[in-house]
């Protein structure tokens, strides 16, 4: 609560003040990173690959600057660990400051990280800043043998239009790859809840339970816990609590298998 505070504080400082102007409507500044989920795979290009991956997956940093600082530290203690996935909800409004700063902590992961675009990241213009701080909103990456394909499910802020999850484009990422032995899909929100398409749900779990090598699939949004089979689906579709719950998923993958524990911190 304390960064929520602190954004309405400055906006309402800024508004009286008339030497320059803020405006929530702000997509970059002077300082703005920009590229930053391309420059942290040229990062992790640069790691050596063993027989084994390690990653987190965490989600739902809005509001949550000292569970963030925290949450960097105990990541930085782990051994081994190759990548982080923030799985959306950089920010509670869409903003130009709150996504900064969350790469102000995690700047200071020893490991790379990419983010993942959430609903409230969509608010106000959080589509045109996400796009400049971080990449598409729909992008895949190769590691290790590993094919990470992280994309935008939330389907509600498009008004269940039928264009979000992008179907298509998962069908033609998820083609059959001879360089690739196993796949993991990372999104923000899961299929069968309130803010998923409804009319997509079903073809969505389809499309990635038809392939063979797909491991997993992994969301946050719910702030709590969780792994579900909907429709008795062969993968696990994985849910990591909110960084605010103080909370994330470790994940391996050794020789093919994935396994994943809950960290609290």
């Amino acid at each position: 609560m304390e960064r929520k505070l602190l954004l309405f504080l400055i906006i309402a400082c800024l508004s009286g003040c008339t030497d320059f102007e803020y405006s929530p409507q702000q997509t970059f500044d002077s300082d703005s990173p920009r590229d930053l989920n391309k420059k942290n795979y040229e990062r992790l290009l640069q790691a050596p690959v063993n027989d084994t991956l390690r990653f987190i997956v965490c989600g739902d940093s809005q509001a949550s600057q000292n569970e963030v600082e925290l949450f960097v530290k105990k990541a930085n203690e782990l051994q081994g660990l190759d990548l982080v996935f923030l799985a959306g909800d950089i920010s509670d409004f869409g903003s130009l400051q709150e996504m900064e700063w969350l790469v102000r902590d995690f700047q200071n992961l020893k490991a790379p990280y990419f983010a993942v675009i959430g609903n409230h990241d969509l608010l106000g213009k959080g589509a045109d800043v996400f796009k400049r701080m971080f990449g598409d909103l729909n992008y895949s990456f190769s590691y290790g043998g590993v094919k990470f394909v992280c994309h935008d499910t939330n389907g509600r802020e498009y008004k269940f239009n039928g264009t979000v999850p992008d179907v298509n484009w998962l069908q033609t990422e998820l083609i059959a790859d001879g360089s690739v032995s196993s796949y993991i899909a990372l999104a923000h929100v899961r299929p069968y809840t309130a803010d998923f398409d409804p009319n997509l749900s079903t073809l969505y779990t389809d499309i990635l339970n038809a392939n063979p090598a797909m491991l997993a699939s992994f969301y946050a949004h719910d702030h709590s816990f969780g792994e579900y089979h909907p429709n008795n689906s062969r993968i696990p579709f994985i849910v990591a609590t909110s960084l605010g719950e103080r909370g994330f998923l470790l994940v391996e993958i050794i020789n093919g298998r994935l396994t994943y524990e809950r960290i609290d911190y």
